[in-house]
């Protein structure tokens, strides 16, 4: 079964992303911060993570870094509110981070989810 992470600080939008990749099957699991996130992940390793930026306490940069360090296979998209945001240079050399960020609000979730789909394929074949 395909695995999520969402990742974002406004509840209202991890039960919308929820929602929808429920919806379409797969098995998804919600986070505020960065730190609870990266305690989720040490429960229950998923394929891929939808972040948000600017998060409390560690950013979804930051985030980025140490769970791509402990898991490599996963994937991770950025999704943010901040129109200013650009992917820093080192997420940006890590084959298994998207260079398309999302800016919030989604129009189209189904653009995300082919995102993460790609992401999730990538990593199942290296």
């Amino acid at each position: 079964m395909k695995s999520i992470l969402i990742l974002d600080d406004e509840p209202a939008v991890r039960q919308s992303f929820m929602d929808y990749f429920e919806d379409r099957l797969w098995s998804a699991v919600q986070a505020g911060s960065g730190e609870a996130a990266l305690a989720l992940l040490e429960q229950e390793q998923q394929m891929a993570a939808i972040v948000d930026v600017r998060l409390p306490g560690m950013d979804g940069n930051d985030f980025i870094r140490s769970a791509s360090l402990h898991y490599p296979a996963m994937g991770f998209v950025v999704c943010t509110g901040s129109p200013e945001y650009h992917l820093p240079p080192d997420l940006q050399d890590l084959a298994n981070v998207s260079n398309r960020i999302f800016k919030k609000p989604i129009h189209d979730l189904m653009e995300l989810e082919c995102e993460v789909l790609r992401l999730v394929e990538i990593s199942e074949v290296e």
